[in-house]
């Protein structure tokens, strides 16, 4: 070191220890230490390695590669929903079932990539209960291997995943096999935390007393510790799940498949289409397996604020046990001494008239609903325009297509309704009431409209509504006329007392909902590419003469080229027909887009329908929220009325885009207005949805003098 600093004409007796430069002379090689030992496990310790990487390597070919992603997407998706029944409630199910279906409908690349996710993350999870939880119990008990552990703990939490992530690929290579034991390396941490606090917070005085009653410390551990420390241990795998999903992108930068492995490459190639349908895959992907997992008395909150809390406590993953408590200790509401208030005649014959409403709508998805041409699939396929003397039904594609199975699930829920009414009124869902039921005939009746008063594509040579489209919209009618009935003499009463003061914030809601559906109404509903790359005459010519020029003098070939290719792209973009939900559509250049027959092209129209149907709910809002009064029960009609217009907005937005994309060809995709009006009617649909969960079916008690008590007591 002193020649060299001799050489460059400082004396190392010369640098004072104010000066920088002699921490060259201290210099620490912990990075060469450890590389030293990297090289030295990496020659002599690869048993080890192989032994390490075996369990990975065997879960993720095994239960991934060969049984998960070769099942059927139909038999995941059921076995979600029985799951999802099983561990949590069947509304949970059901809903999970529907998010894991709707990433399978993004497309196959995007079900593969989905389904792949879900087994890494579950290996990872299944490989950190398999060391957590041992070694959890293991540091409940033990305090000596609680301080070794701890420490080791601190490190892993607050080392980033870079540091580790490095010698992770040196011993292992990339892969799906080394991203998975980064992920367990990330979310190892809070399972081995949240299951030594579980044990530790066990009252001591019930384990001195079972052991005084001579069970050994075995018994003990089973009987006592872990069924009172489970809101820890469901807690902990709960928090390691989501550490898990968090893990995804990065386990993707190491090469490791799945949704990340999706999300990363659309950053790369900047694909803003392929960005959003990945992100939202595992959104839903987080989000299911968020549900599925909780723990038994945490159902309220929602997805985002439970990520927020599990980042924010992922260092002191002890304190998320504060809100939780053991439901088994908490005593059951189920008092025998009150029943449901009875219904009226009234109110019976409204929910009778709901539930046969449903039945038509249900009877009249065999029936025709569509002659001589595909109404809503003629906008996409142009085979379905000419269709002479062939007829379809509500579930064909030609005929009611997601209309009619929109129609079908509503039906079903109103008559299931009915009859879970009428034998008794409050049990059953909470929806299987008149307000779930005007909900539900409102958007069965804007759903089938959307068939009715659609317009047919513009070559559409013939084409009539069958019986069935209009026996769907009578049955509509039937059902929602029956539930409002119900609606206005129905013995509802909200849990706690309503505010008198006006709920602007809801009026302001309902505002922005509609000005969305109106944006949505105006903006694009289909993006026709299918005429793309036919040249004009003059382009024609063009592109002629730049094909003989290049044949005459070759040196020019290469500019000619790129010159007819950018004729081409020009061509296919002036060809581009984006046709909105009100007016006739446009050509990208802004020429009027005409068909063959030199006829303007226009769209199904159903923006209209939707922005009526907006403003109506708009106008619902101001009673709701209370603008004309502030009675309870009126903000409480009007209120499942709004709904219900919010529902149907939706649904119209759904059935255009479901049954374009059930038969569209790749160069047809249905606009981004139809995303904005679902949002609009999203938007009034929840606005309306807190006010109708306060409201709940009136009890009667058996000391109740009423004659409404009486009556029920006389059921009894």
């Amino acid at each position: 070191m002193s020649s060299v600093l001799a050489q460059s004409g400082v004396q190392a007796d010369d640098i004072g220890i104010f000066d920088s430069t002699i921490l060259d002379q201290w210099e620490v090689p912990f990075g060469d230490w450890i590389d030293q030992m990297v090289d030295w496990i990496d020659a002599n310790l690869s048993w080890l390695l192989d032994a390490i990487r075996w369990p990975f390597a065997f879960l993720l070919d095994n239960f991934v590669n060969e049984f998960l992603i070769e099942i059927p997407w139909v038999w995941v998706v059921l076995a979600t929903v029985v799951i999802g029944a099983l561990v949590r409630t069947p509304k949970v199910g059901v809903a999970a079932g529907l998010a894991m279906a709707f990433c399978g409908l993004l497309g196959t690349s995007y079900w593969i990539e989905t389904v792949r996710t879900v087994g890494m993350v579950l290996v990872a999870v299944i490989l950190c209960a398999i060391v957590g939880i041992p070694l959890g119990i293991i540091c409940g008990r033990i305090d000596s291997v609680w301080n070794v552990v701890r420490p080791i703990l601190d490190a892993m939490q607050v080392v980033h995943a870079f540091v580790y992530m490095l010698p992770v690929i040196f011993f292992w290579s990339i892969g799906v096999v080394p991203g998975t034991m980064v992920t367990m390396v990330f979310a190892l941490p809070p399972l081995i935390r949240l299951t030594n606090l579980g044990i530790r917070q066990v009252p001591e005085d019930v384990v001195e007393a079972s052991r005084a009653y001579g069970a050994t410390e075995l018994r003990v551990l089973v009987d006592v510790q872990l069924p009172l420390a489970r809101p820890a241990l469901m807690t902990g795998l709960n928090q390691t799940l989501l550490m898990s999903i968090a893990m995804i992108g990065i386990a993707a930068i190491m090469g490791a498949g799945g949704l990340g492995r999706l999300v990363y490459r659309a950053v790369q190639n900047l694909d803003i289409a392929a960005s959003a349908s990945s992100g939202l895959a595992l959104f839903l992907v987080a989000v299911v397996l968020d549900r599925l997992s909780q723990p038994e008395v945490s159902d309220g909150g929602n997805m985002f604020g439970r990520i927020h809390q599990a980042w924010a406590h992922r260092r002191d993953p002890e304190a998320l046990l504060k809100g939780v408590d053991d439901a088994s200790l908490k005593p059951k509401d189920d008092s025998e001494d009150e029943n449901y208030a009875p219904s009226t005649g009234r109110e019976r014959i409204g929910m009778l008239l709901s539930g046969v409403g449903g039945a038509m709508a249900i009877l009249s998805l065999f029936m025709t609903w569509s002659r001589d041409a595909g109404h809503l699939s003629g906008h996409a396929r142009f085979a379905d325009n000419d269709l002479a003397g062939q007829a379809f039904g509500g579930f064909a594609a030609s005929g009611g297509s997601s209309v009619g199975w929109f129609t079908f699930g509503i039906g079903i829920f109103l008559l299931m309704g009915s009859v879970v009414f009428l034998r008794r009124p409050g049990s059953g869902s909470r929806w299987f009431s008149p307000d779930g039921a005007t909900l539900a005939s409102i958007a069965m009746l804007f759903t089938v409209l959307t068939h009715v008063v659609a317009r047919s594509a513009p070559e559409t040579v013939s084409y009539s509504h069958g019986i069935g489209a209009y026996l769907a919209l009578a049955a509509a009618a039937v059902a929602t006329v029956g539930s409002v009935m119900a609606l206005l003499v129905a013995p509802y009463s909200p849990l706690r007392p309503l505010s008198r003061r006006v709920g602007w914030a809801r009026v302001l809601s309902g505002s922005v909902a509609v000005f969305i559906i109106g944006v949505g109404a105006f903006s694009g509903w289909s993006f026709d590419e299918r005429l793309s790359g036919q040249l004009s005459p003059e382009q024609q010519v063009e592109v002629e003469r730049l094909q003989q020029q290049a044949r005459d003098d070759p040196s020019k070939a290469p500019l000619n080229t790129l010159e007819v290719g950018r004729i081409y792209n020009k061509a296919r973009l002036s060809s581009k027909i984006v046709v909105d939900g009100m007016t006739d559509g446009w050509r990208v250049i802004g020429e009027s887009a005409v068909d063959s027959a030199g006829s303007p092209l226009t769209g199904a129209g159903l923006g209209r329908l939707a922005l009526v149907t907006g403003l109506i709910g708009s106008v619902f809002m101001l009673p709701a929220a209370g603008v004309f009064g502030h009675g309870d029960r009126w903000k409480w009609r009007w209120s499942a009325l709004t709904g219900g217009l919010g529902l149907g907005v939706m649904l119209i937005g759904m059935s255009w885009a479901a049954s374009t994309m059930r038969v569209s060809p790749p160069l047809y995709v249905s606009g981004a207005g139809v995303l904005l009006t679902m949002c609009g009617g999203f938007f009034l649909f929840a606005s309306s949805r807190p006010l109708l969960v306060e409201f709940h079916r009136k009890k009667v008690y058996e000391d109740d003098p009423s004659t409404a008590a009486e009556a029920v007591l006389a059921a009894k």
